[in-house]
């Protein structure tokens, strides 16, 4: 059976009088094998794919989505028919008054006044509306303040929603007098309140994203955020599709529909939070954290630009300590961030040994930490490197007193160390999502070789370590030049950190068939039977201790088994307790 979805947009100019609705009946269908279902919708443009609101794409895509299901699972075919009304409040009142296969949609929220008189699919997005401001408005630090900043100012909103009725709350809560000014739609909330200065209004948590995303001149209240049960379709009290419908949002093909449609009108930062708060009662500290973090960084370079007009010494002294202040927060979402992703490893692979069904719920796991490393890793540098260039142009261009220059001096070294581990973070988050591009070419082994052993021959001569070699001559590699690089800078550099003072490090190479060796051999202490079962592994820490206090974060072996492998090689290595340990890096030739 041939099988097709027509989108047709019907403009209506009915003036006040209600669309009689009366899309087919679902066991008429099921009998005649097709019909037609009508979709009633308030849109902000004509076609419903060029809607300033994002929900409108996510509504149309998911009914279109619905209507394919029902199609292939029971061989009919559906015309699907979007319908435009007039107002919010005529899609609610067509419905109620329709029959059959009559839908509405309208980023609708399910309430208990509106369950008395339409049937709600169940939710397909969370309902969370937060306070945005202008940009120009002060972020409020408690409920008196806030109060203060919205007396007399002008609330935007849309008629006949929730979105209303929370502004109502909050002025009845907070005994606050405001005017309400209505517009079309989310897309207008938003654009009013960025251009003029004394305006608010709740928008919903999706929308909130997108403008973040496009650095709308709005910002977040932290107060009074409304999370209702959520978004859903409404279809007429009586109509026979309840069976349908309970069927496709019952389905794994729903939520795989789902997370595809939001993720390609969010993207998959935001679907992330969504889906986070959807399953949360509140907005929680993660989320907290990914919400502000571009707020953050707004008033960080504000600060940073501060500090360059302000000559005063004691202006100066009061920015100093206020970067100190970010610097130690940053430091310890670092060090959270590094507790989570090591307790989420152990925990993976404690729960992998003991029940193989929990298999995919691990995945989902490991993927939601992998993407809070890249949001807040990629987030953090951007303030940092604002930080580290402030502080150096500071040095250059103050005269300190004693104590700011150490302040100063304590500032860039933390933030050198930051920006060095962040680094390391995201070259292997790069690797494990595949975003790095390789690019291999034929590459003479022995000139790879001879510079990253310049590169380290001071951090040898400071132990008084001697690098020996014996390299093969006419030895090509077909291998990423930076990848092979970092592989040997990272097998050197730990064979000189773990190497007692006045030994031997030897770096040789070889032919074996088609693949080229090389080989990279010290005299440390060797690996444990226990060290054996974790050496690749990320964030780990080995028996054996770097015999000079050098710091190690665990990151150096785990990315030469991944840049090699990556690379179509392949990492052994030879060890014995007490002698050494020798890595062999296998690459095609």
């Amino acid at each position: 059976m041939l099988r097709r979805i027509s989108i047709s947009v019907i403009l209506l100019f009915f003036g006040n009088i209600y669309l009689h609705a009366n899309g087919d009946a679902w066991k008429k269908i099921i009998v005649e094998k097709q019909g037609t279902v009508e979709f009633y919708w308030y849109p902000n443009n004509v076609v419903v794919e060029n809607s300033l609101d994002i929900i409108d794409g996510v509504e149309h895509d998911l009914a279109r989505a619905f209507i394919v299901y029902l199609n292939n699972k029971y061989e009919i075919d559906i015309d699907l028919k979007w319908i435009e009304t007039n107002s919010f409040g005529e899609v609610l009142e067509t419905v109620k008054n329709g029959s059959g296969g009559t839908f509405g949609s309208s980023s609708i929220s399910i309430t208990s006044e509106r369950k008395n008189y339409v049937n709600f699919t169940p939710p397909y997005l969370a309902d969370v509306a937060v306070l945005i401001t202008n940009s120009e408005l002060p972020i409020a630090l408690t409920e008196n303040e806030l109060k203060n900043v919205l007396q007399g100012k002008t609330a935007i909103s849309i008629s006949n929603t929730t979105l209303v009725e929370s502004l109502e709350s909050l002025r009845k809560d907070l005994a606050v007098g405001f005017d309400i000014e209505f517009v079309r739609n989310s897309g207008n909330i938003i654009d009013r309140i960025a251009n003029r200065q004394n305006s608010f209004g709740y928008i919903d948590i999706a929308n909130f994203l997108v403008a973040i995303d496009n650095n709308a001149s709005i910002r977040r209240q932290f107060f009074y955020p409304v999370k209702l049960e959520g978004l859903a379709m409404i279809f007429p009290q009586g109509s026979d599709w309840v069976e349908p419908v309970n069927d496709y949002f019952a389905s794994q093909q729903f939520e795989i529909d789902k997370h595809e449609i939001i993720q390609k009108y969010l993207g998959a930062n935001a679907t992330e939070i969504i889906e986070r708060i959807s399953k949360s009662a509140e907005i929680g500290p993660f989320e907290e954290i990914i919400l502000s973090n571009r707020e953050k960084e707004s008033q960080y370079e504000q600060l940073l630009q501060a500090s360059q007009r302000d000559q005063k010494s004691e202006r100066l002294t009061i920015i100093l300590i206020s970067i100190i202040i970010v610097v130690l927060v940053i430091l310890f979402l670092l060090y959270t961030l590094y507790r989570i992703k090591s307790q989420n490893t152990d925990r993976l692979l404690h729960q992998q040994k003991l029940v193989e069904d929990t298999n995919d719920q691990l995945r989902a796991l490991n993927e939601e930490k992998n993407n809070l490393i890249q949001v807040l890793a990629h987030d953090l540098r951007s303030p940092l490197s604002n930080i580290l260039n402030g502080s150096q142009i500071i040095e250059a261009n103050e005269n300190l007193s004693e104590q700011g220059s150490t302040l100063l001096g304590f500032i860039l070294q933390s933030s050198k160390k930051m920006s060095s581990l962040i680094e390391k973070i995201l070259d292997v988050d790069a690797i494990e999502t595949g975003r790095h591009n390789l690019n291999i070419e034929k590459i003479p082994v022995e000139g790879v070789v001879e510079q990253v052993l310049k590169d380290n021959h001071n951090r040898a001569e400071g132990k008084s370590i001697t690098i020996d070699k014996n390299l093969k001559n006419g030895l090509y590699i077909s291998a990423d030049k930076i990848y092979t690089s970092q592989i040997l800078d990272n097998l050197i550099s730990n064979a000189i950190k773990y190497s007692k003072e006045n030994s031997t490090v030897m770096i040789s190479t070889s032919s074996i068939g088609k693949m080229t060796r090389i080989s990279v051999a010290d005299q440390g202490p060797g690996l444990s039977e226990e060290d054996k079962k974790k050496i690749f592994r990320k964030y780990q820490r080995l028996s054996a201790k770097p015999t000079k206090g050098e710091e190690s974060i665990g990151l150096g072996l785990s990315i030469v088994k991944l840049f090699t492998e990556r690379m179509g090689g392949s990492v052994s290595y030879d060890t014995k307790l007490g002698e050494g340990t020798t890595f062999h890096i296998d690459l095609q030739a």
